[in-house]
Formats: C-alpha cells, structure tokens, sequence
C-alpha cells in the first residue's frame, strides 16, 4: 500500500509511513493536513497549565547552574524565560546565543515540550546533547522504526520523555495530533521559526500548517525561536501561528563580536580556489566550514582540498542520505576537520569550535549569509568569516531571482500544471511532493502567494478552490516579491562593496543602531579603511538617522526606505534640486515625493553649518567644465564599434541594477575609454569620469569587455 499522505510505498503491516510519519493503520486519513480542520478535535480541558511556568528566574537559574554548569544566562535569554512565564513568546536571537535553552529550561519545570524542527540531523545532534546533560529528550523521525517510533511516542504521552522532537510533516497524521493534545502539550516550540514566512530566506511549506497543529493542540502556550527575522518576517510568523496581538516579542542584538567579517575580492573561480586552498592549508587541523554555490561546486572544491593535502568532506542534499550523515557525523566529531557543503548544510547545528566560514560565492539577502557565518565561534572564542566576491555573483543572483518570480505566462504554466494534479488528486489537498513536481522549489512562495492572492488555493494547505485552467491569475503579488527580492540582494551586494563597517551595515539591516566602528571587520581594522571615502561622515550619518525615523513612521525596514548606498551617494553629491535628487542611485519618482524634500533640507542645512566643506564631487567636475579645464573628451565616431559595445553594456547593466543609464558613465566617458583603451584598474584611474566607487564596483567588467578582440 501507499502512504496516504505523501504517497511512499508502506508495507501492509507499517504503523508509520518511513517518509513522512504518517499512520499507516486503520481506515485510510485524509490526506494533507486539511483533515485537522475538517475532523472534530476529542474534549479537552487544558493545553497545559500555564501557573506550572515559573513566575521568577530563580528556578531557571539554579537548574542552569547544576544541570548544564553554567554560570548564568547569556544575553536574551533571561528576557525570553521571564516573558514565557506571561504569554506566548517570538524570540529572535543570533545563532549561537543558546536559544535551545529557552525550550529546555522550561521543559524541566512544566514537562511534556513538543519541538518542532526542520531538519532531521539537528534533530539527533540536539538530542544527544540534551541526553549527555541528563534531560529525557527523543525525536520522532524516519530514521528509527516503526516500533521504536510507538515507544517514543507513548514515552512522551505518558510523561516519561520531557522533551520530543518531530518535523512539521508528522502532523499529517490527525491520531498523532489527537494524541499529544489528550496528553496535554505544556509548551509547543516552532524552531527555525522564520521557515513559516513566505518572506524568509528559507521558507518551508510544511510549516504553514503549524498556526492550524496549534491550534488543535488546544493552543498551548508557544515560543517560536529563530536567528534571522527583520519586522516583516516577524510580523508574518505571528500571524501564521495565530498568536498576532497575543505574544511578546524579545528581539536580542545580532552582534557577534568574536566573529570577524572580511570580504576579498575574487576574478574568477581559478581565484577563489588559489585563495582557498591558501587559507585551508594555513589553518591545518582548524575546523572550518566552506559554503560553495552549487552541489558540483561543492564536491569540485573538496576534491581539490584533498588533493592540496587539507583533509576536507562534501555535504550536499543530492548526496544519499547514509552518505550525508556520516560526513556530517564526521564533521561534528572532528574527525574531519573541514566540511565544505552548500546551504543545505547547518541549520541548528551546535558545532561549538569552528574556527572559519569561508562563502565562496555570495548569497542572495544578509540574513542568509549571517546566518551561515554564525555558524563560526559558537564557543564564544574567534571565528573568521570571509567572503569571497567577485561583481559577477550579483549576475548569478539576479538569475535566482528571475528563476524565483516567474512572469504571468509562467504562473499560468504553473496553474496548468496544478489543476492537472488536483485532478488526479480528488478533493484533497496535495502533498509536499505532488505540489514540487508543479511548482519548481525557487518559485514555490511566490506563485503560491499569487495563485491564493487570485483565490484559487485555500490558506495553510495546496488546495485549488477552482479548477478551472483559464482563470483569472493576479501576478501583482509577484512582483512585490521580486522587488523585495531585489532590495535584499542590493543590501548584500552593499556588505560585499561597503567602505564602512561591515558589522554595522549588519546590524542596522536588522534594525540595531550600531557603532559607526567595530574594530573586528576587515575595513575597520585596515589602515586605509577610511581614506578612499569621498563624504562627510556627519552628513552620511544624519541621513541614515532620516531613515530611521522615516522608517518608524511608516512601520518599515529602514532598508526598504533608501539602501545606505544611497545615503553614500547623496552625501558624496549633495544634490541641491528635485532633478538631481532623481538622479541619485536608488532614488525614483515615488521616493522622492515622499521624502525628497527632507533630504534635500538636510544637506542644504549640513552646507550651511559646514560653509568651508570641500565641494561635492558631482559639482566640482561641473565647475571644471565650464572653466574650460576638460573639453568634451577624445573625437570618437559615434558608430566606433568599441563605443557602442560599451554604450550597450551601460544599458544592459542599467537595465539590471535598475538604474538610469548615466549614473553608471557617460558617453564623454565611454568615448575616453574606446579612445584610450586602458588595460588595468591603473589606466582605469586615469578616465575622466570613473572614480574608485566605479571601478570597484565594475571596472573588472569593463577591462574585460576593453580587451575582447574588435
């Protein structure tokens, strides 16, 4: 037979599906957990009774101290335990702030915590370091069988084990629900909570159902936990667990200041190999953690570890599940000391000694990439985390993008592709993998998004509320994402470029008003850090303090308000008129109706209180201009082909970065350059034109369209 919810072949004696959880006797259930909202709920009295949480820390404290041996709380987690003892709780601290503990502490007083965990190997690691300190803490996955699977479980329902772990697809099962509720859950906890949000950087569907497994549970009071959550994450991760308006939220800072953040730019892959295998070889015997973009890239960058002599292992999810583990296991127990993996690799994993995260290519939003790199000095000791950049990973990433957002003839293929398995499916609701065989992975939020936005499939679960083929498909809410999307990967791009401290951008990105210096990034601590910044700090200041109050004014990140590259250029140019604040990078129509006056006010005040202040950049070469001191440039002719190569190029990457084409170069520059044909970043400097912003951010590309063949 075939398991009803996912569809696994099951034997014909199996209790659970191997693949999912789900129960396999007695008469068939619904399948998909729509069968949560359709089937009475057995009476029931209490969820948990909310008086056994203590009121004080004492409790906590002392269990603390003589259970796991330490000293006192770590920052946050003290203010996540007292708010427990009120309500539901949303806790956001940085990976490696000890947020199991805010579970487990809790667990010890009131008994009978129910986990819920992505990832089936943190799972394990979880448990066996709650074992060693004593606490009776088991999981429920496909990884044990059928029988050991029931012994668990009626040791968790009868009180024996204190804390269960299980994944959000066991909750397809109703008799597993029903179960835990007649039990009594005390306390429901949402690991990696921000998998529940169509807005985060790892976005699971299977958590969508958590708001509805709640509340079947009998809503007992619930933590969600996660490391990376900006305001509109959070918001949406209350509202799909139906505790909006009835949790507090305990937001800790972000800082890790034993982690210190660098980025080397790259040419090529040939160039971050060399680097790579120079940095592995100088640190033999360190453990090291190695995030490579792809699953070829993966295996190809062991391999060449190995081959240099650094004893290195692949971790990817195209890997069979035994093989996974075991480079895992490998990995945690130090046997290997370097584990190069892509992002399918780490969430929760509790490695306390890493001493390095390299990123050989850029990901796409800063959460992501914080997150990953905070995998680095668990311990609380060093840790280096070093980016590997080179300006054509933002390509790669727009790619992503466009993958992610498909346009309205591909949701209609999508819809198309749906209404056929819906067909198949009868009235219920898809499951996981009948919904991926429609919906490519990269597109699943955003067409989902769309498709409910039209009404065409019910909330929490894949079901077509009409299954007609030509229906009406609003694809707005797509490109809302895509430019959502887009404003996060701007922001990374922002890390990977920025002069300033990176650990601030980091933390003003997640809402934090940071230091302008840190002293543990690679630009703080370099003696020419600051040197090649062409704006006055104070003014690049008061215009990211503009954008915090414009942000709290309009309930958004201040990143969605204006990008500090913004701030950057509109301190370096001091425009002076509506036009000129247009045309400023980042800067369009609808921004500058909604604050372009008070930007303008603000530098106009700052040239007043500063009347000895160098000129702004963009004025200066005017004045040259008109004193004659630079003519219109080299004599091109307009149809020069190496002109119009470069002229198309200006389009091209305008078109991509969203900009008006002259803010990249003008033609006066584009002619220099075909006349000039410079042939390093050193010739480079010597275009009228191209300043060191712009030679860092293309000059790369531009020396290699140069030096094509005509």
């Amino acid at each position: 037979m075939n398991c009803t919810a996912c569809d696994a072949a099951m034997e014909a004696d199996a209790v659970f599906c191997d693949e999912c959880g789900t129960r396999g006797d007695g008469p068939p259930l619904l399948s998909g957990l729509e069968a949560l909202a359709e089937s009475p709920a057995p009476p029931y009295e209490a969820a948990g009774r909310f008086e056994d949480f203590p009121s004080g820390l004492d409790a906590y404290r002392e269990r603390l101290q003589q259970q796991f041996g330490y000293p006192d709380f770590r920052s946050g987690q003290a203010d996540v335990l007292a708010q427990l003892a009120k309500g539901n709780v949303l806790g956001v601290m940085p990976t490696g702030a000890g947020k199991s503990l805010c579970y487990v502490l809790p667990a010890l007083e009131v008994g009978r915590t129910l986990v819920v965990s992505p990832l089936i190997a943190l799972m394990q690691d979880q448990v066996e370091s709650l074992q060693a300190a004593g606490v009776a803490a088991t999981f429920i996955n496909s990884t044990i069988g059928r029988d050991e699977q029931n012994r668990r479980y009626r040791d968790f329902i009868d009180g024996r084990t204190t804390l269960l772990y299980v994944a959000p697809e066991r909750f397809a099962n109703v008799r597993f629900v029903d179960g835990l509720r007649a039990a009594g859950v005390r306390l429901l906890v949402i690991d990696e909570a921000h998998c529940i949000s169509e807005w985060g950087h790892d976005f699971r569907p299977d958590y969508l159902a958590l708001g509805l497994v709640r509340e079947r549970l009998g809503a007992p009071r619930t933590l969600a936990l996660t490391a990376t959550a900006d305001p509109l994450v959070r918001r949406d991760i209350l509202v799909r667990l139906g505790v909006a308006g009835a949790a507090r939220e305990v937001v800790t800072t972000f800082d890790r200041p034993n982690l210190r953040l660098a980025v080397v730019p790259v040419q090529d892959d040939r160039a971050r190999l060399d680097w790579l295998l120079r940095y592995t070889r100088e640190r033999a015997g360190q453990s090291g953690l190695i995030y490579a973009r792809t699953r070829k890239n993966t295996e190809e960058t062991a391999a060449a570890l190995v081959a240099a002599g650094v004893r290195a292992v692949a971790y990817h999810a195209g890997m069979a599940t035994p093989d996974r583990a075991r480079a895992q296991r490998r990995f945690i127990t130090g046997e290997i000391p370097v584990l190069v993996a892509t992002n399918a690799f780490g969430m929760g994993i509790d490695k306390p000694d890493v001493r390095y995260v390299v990123h050989t290519h850029m990901p796409g939003r800063i959460e992501a990439y914080y997150q990953e790199a905070g995998r680095g000095g668990r311990d609380g000791e060093p840790a280096e985390c070093t980016l590997l950049y080179a300006q054509r990973d933002a390509s790669l990433q727009r790619r992503f993008i466009t993958q992610a957002h498909p346009d309205l003839q591909g949701l209609r293929g999508i819809w198309h592709r749906l209404v056929e398995a819906q067909v198949l499916a009868g009235e219920r609701a898809l499951t996981g993998m009948e919904t991926q065989e429609a919906i490519p992975y990269d597109g699943l939020p955003a067409a989902l998004t769309a498709l409910r936005a039209s009404g065409l499939v019910e909330p929490g679960v894949v079901r077509l509320i009409a299954l007609d083929p030509e229906a009406a498909l609003d694809a707005t809410p797509i490109d809302e994402r895509r430019r959502y999307a887009e404003s996060r990967l701007r922001q990374m791009i922002e890390y990977a470029e920025t002069p300033r401290c990176r650990r601030a951008l980091v933390l003003r990105y997640f809402g934090e008003q940071p230091p302008e210096r840190c002293e543990g990034c690679d630009n703080c601590t370099s003696e020419t850090a600051h040197t090649s910044v062409g704006y006055p700090e104070e003014l690049f200041s008061a215009l990211l303090a503009l954008r915090d109050r414009l942000a709290r004014e309009s309930n958004r990140p201040p990143y969605m308000v204006f990008e500090e590259r913004t701030a950057r250029e509109i301190a370096t140019y001091r425009p002076r008129s509506p036009e000129a604040l247009l045309r400023t990078w980042g800067v369009g129509s609808v921004r500058a109706q909604w604050f372009g006056d008070a930007v303008l006010g603000l530098v106009r005040e700052w040239e007043q209180a500063h009347p000895d202040a160098p000129p702004a950049e963009e004025r200066v070469l005017k004045q040259a201009e008109g004193r004659g001191q630079a003519s219109d440039g080299p004599e091109v002719v307009f149809d020069d082909p190496l002109f119009q190569r470069l002229r198309a190029w200006r389009r091209d990457r305008a078109q991509s970065d969203g900009v008006p084409a002259y803010t990249l170069f003008t033609d006066r520059t584009a002619r220099e350059m075909a006349a000039v044909r410079p042939r390093d970043e050193a010739g480079l400097r010597g275009i009228w034109g191209l300043g060191e912003s712009r030679i860092r951010t293309f000059g790369a590309e531009l020396l290699e369209l140069l030096g094509r063949p005509a």
